[in-house]
């Protein structure tokens, strides 16, 4: 499964035709900095060039655009996130990027291979809306899960246990699903994702399912165990959420889904619980908010 694929996409018999928008390649801040700076341009981790799916709806139904000429570059240690209107194609992208789905037409690299070999290494570490865990396991178990299931050579039960206290459970973890808050569900499904040390994170709205206050203590929790070690594409519905935890943020238009701005987010690192209230987060916010406005009048069939 090498994705490398140069083939048209199957026609959408909707009555128009649009040709490919001209659209540059959103470059990874990384690889600004470095450049601009004189060094060696830091390698992307994940790479998609001119990137379309197609869902087929039935033998008479037209097929659902639903990326479009998409590209992308994310940098070794990158945080960036998706934000768009609902349906323009956030999820698919990541599932695209996992190799859970495979593209009508278009380049996808990870790690400077096909996605193939990425997952052949256990490359990816997915963390989704729902912690999804098994309720006859304690925390513990559960977080050890993806690991065991690669094998035994990557199961480090000391990384585990430290990476429970990083997340806030120390004390917890022989409890069972059940008597864990909806908050600490999700933080072990964060465990889980990066107890085997994946190359990449790839996070589905993992903070949507709970309250507001819960959402900004794992916005805090998700930065400090991610410590700029790997690349991470984060979809998100929640500007400033996007603001908070990201280096770069890709606004998509309305479907079919397409990469309409970069925002780069210039606030420093460790970020911190003060800055939510300073002029600078105010500012990013705003032209965040301009920008999913322009996403959405921007989207082409509303199919």
């Amino acid at each position: 499964m090498t994705w490398a694929i140069r083939k048209p996409a199957p026609a959408v018999t909707d009555g128009t035709e649009e040709a490919p928008p001209e659209q540059g390649v959103v470059v990874s801040r990384q690889a600004q900095h470095d450049s601009a700076a004189g060094g060696t341009v830091n390698r992307s981790s994940i790479s998609l060039r001119d990137v379309r799916v197609v869902y087929q709806r039935g033998r008479r139904q037209s097929g659902l655009i639903a990326l479009d000429h998409t590209n992308l570059d994310v940098g070794e240690r990158e945080f960036v996130s998706l934000l768009g209107p609902s349906g323009c194609g956030k999820t698919t992208l990541l599932k695209v990027i996992g190799g859970l789905i495979e593209p009508t037409q278009g380049e996808v690299s990870v790690l400077g291979g096909t996605v193939d070999q990425a997952r052949r290494q256990h490359a990816f570490g997915f963390v989704f809306q729902d912690a999804n865990l098994l309720p006859w396991r304690k925390a513990l178990s559960n977080a050890r899960l993806l690991a065991e299931v690669i094998g035994k050579e990557a199961v480090d039960e000391e990384r585990i246990r430290d990476l429970l206290r990083q997340v806030g459970l120390d004390g917890f973890e022989g409890s069972y699903p059940l008597q864990l808050s909806g908050g600490m569900r999700q933080r072990v499904g964060i465990v889980r994702a990066l107890a085997f040390n994946p190359a990449v994170l790839l996070m589905d709205e993992p903070f949507a399912a709970v309250d507001a206050l819960t959402r900004d203590v794992l916005a805090e929790v998700l930065l400090g165990v991610w410590a700029q070690a790997r690349p991470l594409l984060f979809v998100t519905h929640s500007i400033e959420e996007a603001v908070f935890l990201s280096d770069r943020v890709i606004v998509m238009t309305a479907r079919p889904g397409r990469v309409l701005e970069e925002v780069p987010i210039d606030l420093p690192r460790p970020r911190t619980r003060e800055m939510r209230d300073s002029l600078a987060f105010a500012e990013v916010r705003r032209r965040l908010r301009q920008a999913v406005d322009r996403a959405q009048e921007a989207g082409g069939n509303p199919l």
